[in-house]
């Protein structure tokens, strides 16, 4: 699982913006839309029928969510990046790593379940600090949406499987990949993890890549990279140059200010599990992430990419639906589909 916490460098200094510069911005921004927070959630609808709640993206466009669990109330991180739901050990009085039962949950259909303790204090939040994640143990459950495009973004869950023709008929098409994201853990390929798995695009190159909305991408739209990936992407000959890198990660195994590769020609793509592209972008920042002790792409042998949650600003509206193992994004009207080569293994 991925988990990163960025240090930006302005004139040479670096800050950890989680800290100190984020929440003193976000704080702002924040109560300026309180005022707002319910009015245009509700004039949205849910496509797939799910109970809607607003969230808070003013942290770099991650969904946070405000909820209530074991008498506590605060800010909880929308993450499908995350396999496992935590809360702050702070705030609950409890050693780190311990695991734990809650119930009084307010996050629509799921009342109680068990979390991580973990110190989620460094992480950066909207005012009042982070009490918890959402992870997919709980969100593979259900169909997930995401609705970007409205003044008050919200997310929505559903109890049901998401009606295929329905989506289409909405404008969507199916993205995901299978054996990623499941409700039924038996049916995701041996040894990954319970994340929802896009296929990219990059010159002739086709590959899997994660989509993790718990990762706040800076700056956006940047696609991270493992090694794997990045040595068939150089062997491939697609033109590409170093460029300097302003952002310091903090992970599990301490921290990195990983390389950058400008992609210069080859224009960035999403394809559909029978190999068609749906939508096509401007060439890619590419960001290696070489953290091979932690868990998450830099530690897999496959060729392996993760985005983040500017994605789902970029699409609008997103659907996640463990229950039918893929995810669904809005069809590119601009874009002439056309078959794609096979994703690399």
């Amino acid at each position: 699982m991925r988990r990163g916490n960025p240090i930006l460098r302005v004139a040479g200094v670096a800050y950890r913006p989680s800290v100190t510069v984020i929440r003193s911005v976000v704080t702002l921004l924040a109560l300026a839309s309180c005022a707002a927070m319910t009015t245009a959630a509700r004039a949205e609808t849910s496509i797939c029928g799910g109970t809607r709640v607003p969230i808070d993206t003013s942290v770099l466009g991650t969904p946070f969510t405000n909820l209530t669990l074991g008498g506590n109330d605060g800010s909880f991180l929308i993450d499908t990046g995350a396999t496992y739901s935590r809360v702050d050990m702070r705030r609950y009085g409890l050693p780190e790593d311990s695991k734990i039962f809650l119930s009084g949950f307010s996050l629509p259909l799921v009342q109680s379940g068990t979390f991580v303790a973990v110190d989620l204090s460094l992480f950066a939040a909207p005012l009042g600090g982070q009490l918890g994640t959402v992870g997919t143990d709980f969100l593979s459950l259900h169909s997930l949406e995401f609705h970007y495009e409205p003044s008050q973004p919200f997310a929505a869950l559903g109890s049901e499987a998401c009606n295929p023709a329905t989506l289409r008929r909405a404008g969507f098409v199916a993205v995901g990949l299978p054996g990623y994201y499941a409700t039924d853990l038996s049916r995701l390929k041996n040894g990954m993890p319970n994340v929802p798995v896009i296929g990219l695009r990059i010159g002739q190159v086709t590959f899997p890549t994660q989509v993790d909305t718990g990762y706040g991408d800076f700056p956006k739209g940047v696609i991270q990279v493992n090694a794997a990936l990045m040595k068939i992407l150089r062997a491939s000959g697609i033109p590409m140059h170093p460029v300097p890198s302003d952002v310091v990660t903090v992970g599990c195994s301490g921290s990195y200010a990983y390389e950058r590769w400008q992609i210069e020609r080859a224009d960035l793509s999403i394809i559909t599990p029978g190999g068609v592209v749906v939508a096509s972008y401007a060439p890619p920042l590419l960001e290696l992430k070489t953290d091979a002790r932690c868990s998450g792409i830099s530690a897999f042998v496959e060729p392996f990419a993760q985005i983040g949650a500017f994605w789902l600003s970029r699409w609008g509206k997103t659907v996640f639906d463990g229950l039918s193992s893929t995810v669904w994004i809005p069809i590119d009207q601009g874009h002439v589909s056309v078959k794609a080569p096979n994703i690399v293994r």
